[in-house]
Parts: structure tokens; C-alpha cells; sequence
């Protein structure tokens, strides 16, 4: 298998060279602690935005006419028009200038920014739902309500809300079974599947209400750190999505904040089993946490659900029609 890792190599070293071109040249790039950064003023003004630095508190603005994001020296969050991303690293500073990783620079803030585009002639048209957990793996539990059995009921007001909004759509559990992890992006590979959404809800046993909120997860960068600690295992077919993972992360999370009172965990990055063979764009949503008092209202209750799948909905249908921009209707 050693050729299989020397090609994973080569087309990870293809992707990292392509992904920095945009971003700064050579000269441009500040190496701290190991990890390559860019100036924040010239990679805003290649953005068209205008930058406020505050050297004293460490915010950082950069604005134009549509777009506000927000950063903080020494911190991982980021808020693009108000809506919570994590970024892989910090915001630095040195020489009372703002840094911003390179990697973060190109991989999550330029996607949001600008949107990739399909190529012509392709469509975002068949939906794989994956409702979280089934048969023996029961998920989450509050008292007796078990997450396989509320993922499972999303799934199905998703479907129906999905097809009225004219998509094929592909259920990767239809029933109470157990499907492992790994094997499920493979079902939707082998049903050549445009987006791939993954559904589950959060649980915290061991301090029992102590968290709430909306997380969307899309994979890990190759060799890069998950938001929640811990690092990719190298290139994986799903990391040819990255900037479309992010983009549909970001759009169906905004969606769902936008529809739903929830309290915003952010955009974040893991190397979840369900994302990494995803051979098409994917992300793993967990619509709050069981034991939360307020999120159970959105979790439990049959109106509060078809709102949640019509957020869903509505943040695809703004994906679609950013990477699909430009191309005639079929």
C-alpha cells in the first residue's frame, strides 16, 4: 500500500500548493511557533475589505459594503455577519500587526467570502440524509427519549420538505437499524449523491444542562486540528470538498439561527467517520443538546422540527445557488 500513501501525498502537496497561491506570495508569509501566517492588511485589500485594527485590544474588523468579519488576537473565533466560525489557529500579532494563518486565510475565511462554483452543466439535485445512530446504538438518552428515534423523525419531515423543494433525495437509514459510521457516506458514493447531511443532537451525561446549542461540523483540513481538540489523520477523500464542506457548513448553520432561537456553538471542524469518505460535499449537523431545557423545546416538539427541516432546506437552497451562480436553468 506504500504507493496509495505516496499518492495521497502527492495530491495533498497539490492541494496546499493551489490553496496558498491566492492567498499571499512567498514574501508575504510570517512563520510563528512553526505555523505560516499572512498579513491581515494586504489579505484584506485582496478581498476588497477594510481593515480596523485595535493593537491595544486586539479586534480586528474588515468590512465593505456586504460583509462585516470580526477577529480577536489570540483567539480562534471568527463572526462573519454575525454568524460563529472557528478558525484552525489564532489570530497572531506581531510588530503591532495583525496575522492571520494562512491555512484559515484560504480555507475558511476566502470560501465565505467567495464561494466556490460548480463547474457548468453540474447540479446540486440529489440529497443523502443520515439520521444519526439506529438499532443497537441508541445515541444520546434523556430520560427514556433515545437520539436515534428524533434524528429519524427529522429525516423524514427533511425528505418530504426536500422533494416538495423539487430534490431527489436519498435516506441513508429509513428504519431502526444500526449502520456503522464508515459505511454510510459509502451508501450515498454508491447513489451518486450531490450533498451529504448528516443529523444528530448533543448530549452531555456527565453535567447534565449544562450546554446548549447549534454546532455544524464539516470535515477536519488534511493534517489540520478539529475545533474540539485533536488532529486529521492525513488526506482523506473528503478533504477534495473542503471549501464546498465550509460553505454549505456555514450556509445551513446561518439558516438554522436564522429560523430557530438557538444559542450559536459555531462552524466548526471534526474528523468525524461520516464526513471523511464523504466523496461529495458534507456536513454533520447537531440541532442541540438533549438535556438543555431550551434546545428539547426545538427538539421534541413536532412544529419546532418542521422548522428546523425548512431551515435546512433553506440554507441548501442558498448553497445551491451560490455554487450553481451563473449557470442556465434546466
Amino acid at each position: 500500500m506504500l504507493w496509495l500513501r505516496l499518492l495521497c501525498c502527492l495530491m495533498l502537496a497539490c492541494e496546499l500548493a493551489a490553496a496558498s497561491a491566492p492567498v499571499a506570495r512567498r514574501s508575504e508569509f510570517v512563520s510563528i511557533r512553526g505555523r505560516l501566517h499572512v498579513d491581515a492588511g494586504r489579505w484584506a485589500e485582496r478581498q476588497k475589505l477594510v481593515l480596523r485594527w485595535n493593537p491595544v485590544s486586539g479586534d480586528l474588523r474588515l468590512t465593505n459594503r456586504w460583509t462585516r468579519l470580526i477577529l480577536k488576537a489570540d483567539t480562534a473565533r471568527a463572526e462573519l455577519d454575525g454568524t460563529l466560525i472557528w478558525m484552525g489557529a489564532p489570530l497572531a500579532q506581531a510588530g503591532g500587526r495583525p496575522l492571520l494563518p494562512v491555512q484559515d486565510a484560504d480555507r475558511v475565511l476566502a470560501p465565505l467570502l467567495n464561494p466556490p462554483r460548480l463547474p457548468d452543466g453540474h447540479k446540486v439535485k440529489r440529497i443523502a440524509i443520515s439520521a444519526g445512530h439506529g438499532g443497537k446504538d441508541p445515541g444520546n438518552m434523556e430520560g427514556g427519549r433515545k437520539e436515534k428515534d428524533y434524528t429519524l423523525k427529522l429525516a423524514f419531515e427533511l425528505e418530504r420538505q426536500l422533494k416538495r423543494a423539487g430534490f431527489d433525495v436519498l435516506q441513508v437509514r429509513d428504519k431502526d437499524r444500526y449502520i456503522p459510521p464508515e459505511e454510510r457516506p459509502v451508501i450515498a458514493n454508491g447513489k451518486k449523491a450531490d450533498l451529504y447531511l448528516a443529523l444528530h443532537y448533543n448530549g452531555r451525561p456527565t453535567a447534565r444542562g449544562s450546554a446548549q446549542g447549534l454546532e455544524t461540523y464539516c470535515l477536519t483540513f488534511a493534517n489540520g486540528e478539529s475545533t474540539n481538540g485533536g488532529q486529521s489523520r492525513g488526506f482523506m477523500p473528503g478533504n477534495r470538498h473542503d471549501r464546498e464542506n465550509l460553505t454549505l457548513a456555514y450556509q445551513v448553520h446561518r439558516s438554522l439561527l436564522g429560523e430557530l432561537e438557538f444559542a450559536d456553538r459555531g462552524v466548526r471542524r471534526a474528523n468525524f467517520a461520516e464526513l471523511r469518505l464523504a466523496e461529495m460535499p458534507a456536513v454533520l449537523i447537531e440541532g442541540g443538546f438533549m438535556d438543555s431545557r431550551e434546545d428539547a423545546l426545538k427538539i421534541y416538539s413536532d412544529s419546532a422540527r418542521a422548522k428546523f427541516a425548512t431551515a435546512i432546506v433553506d440554507g441548501v437552497l442558498a448553497y445551491k445557488r451560490l455554487v450553481e451562480r451563473g449557470q442556465p436553468e434546466q
